[in-house]
């Protein structure tokens, strides 16, 4: 399987990495920021939306993916559990955009914890890495249970 490389860099096609990353499984461990690089990443292990079908599926399949925002001026971080290896699913990647093509970028997980990154300007990309396996396990939250 061919797995997805995608850039953003405005506000506004943060809504399509969003959807991409939906229900993706990382941890505290698996996140880095460094204020002199600039620098934040997230290695995660995706669920492929792009290759699901709810109506005709049971199963669907994740892959290991990375996550790389740059041009950040600040971060701030909210219950981020202490335990390197505590599971964390993330529920979304928001961006509101600023002036002179800055943003805010939060990246809300499970369990009220979330991450905000102020950034010079939208620099996102998204990469899968390695080879995709099956699982039945299929992200779902109280908004898609309410639309079902």
């Amino acid at each position: 399987m061919n797995g997805l490389k995608l850039k953003a860099i405005s506000a506004d096609e943060v809504e399509i990495l969003s959807a991409a990353l939906e229900g993706a499984i990382t941890s505290p461990g698996e996140l880095s920021y460094s204020s002199k690089s600039r620098q934040f990443t997230m290695t995660a292990s995706r669920f492929m939306w792009e290759q699901f079908d709810r109506s005709a599926s049971k199963t669907g399949h994740r892959t290991r993916s990375g996550l790389l925002i740059t041009d950040i001026l600040s971060a701030r971080r909210q219950n981020l559990p202490q335990n390197p290896d505590t599971a964390l699913e993330l529920l979304s990647l928001e961006a509101t955009a600023g002036e002179d093509g800055a943003a805010e970028l939060t990246l809300h997980f499970a369990g009220s914890t979330s991450i905000a990154l102020s950034v010079e300007c939208v620099d996102i990309a998204l990469t899968d890495v390695g080879d995709a396996w099956e699982t039945d396990v299929i992200p779902a939250h109280e908004l898609d249970k309410e639309n079902s």
